[in-house]
């Protein structure tokens, strides 16, 4: 994995006095800068482009956010999802997957990233003082990776003293990188979760590219639990369906569970792959070598392309028969995934409120409750 470095930084005009600003143009001293009135024309320049999402990789936009930051998760309602929050802090991401959704969601594609972070968070702190009733579980990893330019934005230097002062919220720090040097010096109080996006040695070779390989990965989810107090999860989503993958996932879950106890696991998920419609040819365009757009898909309710039900429940049971066996209490749950398919993996009946009451247990580090989780049969 190499250290990300733009071509050139654009800095809007609105955005030039805010100290990210500073601290970013001072570690990428050297890099060339420009202060613009709109991005606008950037944008249409690099769209005419031939691949205008590799071209604006090279490019790094520094912006101001204009009240857009913190939102709920977006839900279908045919899937059973867990009232998740993200607090966009940036758009883009400096590592290829080729089934990255952000290739065909994004309308800028700069990678971008919104300086104004401490007008945002006592925003959110506004908010979550005004709800104290409720658990919050928030993440920055679904526009952006979160720690991938970490070494550049420090954003984790302010995120994680800022949760750790929360009664109400867990902040879920989620990357394919090895960049958690900024982590070891920062207590949490228990409120940050560190957690990585997981595949096969095989899948991560041949479709996420730039990225640290699995080794690494887990390597760096040691030396965080070694160096500091935060918990760290693993999300195993997507899971792609291949000749051997049983057996190469199964490889991973030997190497993780050999490296990294279970006490200091918040959580596992598990997703197979799905994407929007629209990314099939960009995926072909892009990653001409991929075999994921070849597969067996049908459309699911979300109008997303999915593997056949059937083949969904056997990768899961099989998967999550693995993991109990080194782990059987760590939290397991399925990402974006219909009551059903929760039923025939877990057993129980499952709803949206089932599934939070079982993250915001993990989350707050209190006993599950008895019945909660289900291990397959």
């Amino acid at each position: 994995m190499t250290p990300y470095r733009p071509q050139k930084i654009y800095i809007e005009k609105d955005a030039c006095d805010y100290p990210v600003t500073k601290k970013i143009t001072s570690r990428l001293a050297g890099v060339p800068f420009e202060v613009i009135d709109s991005v606008r024309p950037l944008i249409a320049e690099l769209k005419s482009r031939p691949d205008p999402v590799a071209e604006g990789k090279r490019c790094l936009y520094l912006a101001k956010d204009r009240g857009r930051s913190f939102k709920p998760f977006p839900e279908s309602k045919q899937y059973l999802s867990c009232d998740y929050y993200t607090l966009h802090l940036a758009e883009g991401c400096d590592m290829e997957c080729s089934y990255c959704i952000l290739q065909s969601y994004l309308t800028n594609p700069m990678l971008t990233v919104y300086v104004n972070l401490e007008e945002t968070l006592a925003s959110l702190g506004d908010f979550l003082d005004r709800h104290p009733e409720k658990f919050f579980r928030v993440g920055t990893g679904q526009l952006a990776d979160s720690l991938s330019l970490d070494p550049i934005l420090g954003h984790s230097e302010i995120l994680v003293p800022f949760f750790a002062q929360r009664d109400n919220a867990v902040l879920e720090l989620k990357t394919k990188s090895r960049c958690v040097e900024n982590l070891f010096d920062l207590s949490s109080n228990g409120k940050t979760i560190v957690s990585w996006s997981m595949n096969s040695e095989r899948v991560q070779k041949e479709e996420e590219h730039k990225c640290a390989s699995i080794a690494d990965r887990i390597t760096a989810a040691g030396a965080v639990i070694k160096n500091s107090d935060h918990r760290v999860g693993f999300h195993f989503d997507p899971i792609i369906d291949y000749p051997g993958w049983e057996e190469e996932y199964g490889q991973v879950f030997d190497l993780l569970f050999r490296k990294i106890p279970e006490d200091r696991m918040a959580w596992i998920s598990l997703g197979c792959l799905r994407f929007v419609k629209d990314l099939r040819p960009i995926i072909l365009d892009r990653f001409p070598k991929s075999l994921l757009p070849l597969g067996e898909w049908i459309t699911g309710m979300d109008g997303k392309m999915r593997y056949l039900k059937s083949r969904r429940i056997e990768i899961y049971r099989r998967a999550a028969e693995k993991i109990r066996r080194y782990a059987p209490r760590v939290t397991l749950y399925l990402s974006m995934e219909t009551p059903e398919v929760w039923r025939h993996v877990f057993g129980g009946e499952h709803s949206k409120t089932s599934v939070c009451e079982l993250l915001d247990t993990a989350a707050g580090k209190r006993e599950i409750p008895e019945g909660l989780v289900h291990c397959p049969d």
